[in-house]
């Protein structure tokens, strides 16, 4: 089974938000989460929900799969 590596969605996460050009701030108050909270998904200190996933998919612009596969195990193992 593939294991998430919650820093690295993390990233993920930030690297689609800073693309759609949305703050912090502006991002946690449109999901309807504090922005500490959202900083701390980010840096890998919390794991999303799938409510918060899926939310961040409409807003960022993005699937699921593109923030998951980054962050999985199994994508450390191949090299291409």
């Amino acid at each position: 089974m593939e294991k998430i590596d919650y820093k690295k969605l993390g990233m993920e996460i930030k690297i689609h938000r800073l693309r759609a050009e949305i703050s912090q701030s502006d991002l946690a108050r449109q999901i309807g989460i504090s922005q500490s909270h959202l900083c701390n998904v980010e840096n890998g200190r919390l794991s999303p929900s799938l409510r918060l996933l899926l939310s961040l998919r409409k807003l960022l612009g993005c699937n699921i799969d593109e923030l998951l596969i980054e962050a999985s195990s199994e994508s450390q193992g191949k090299q291409m």
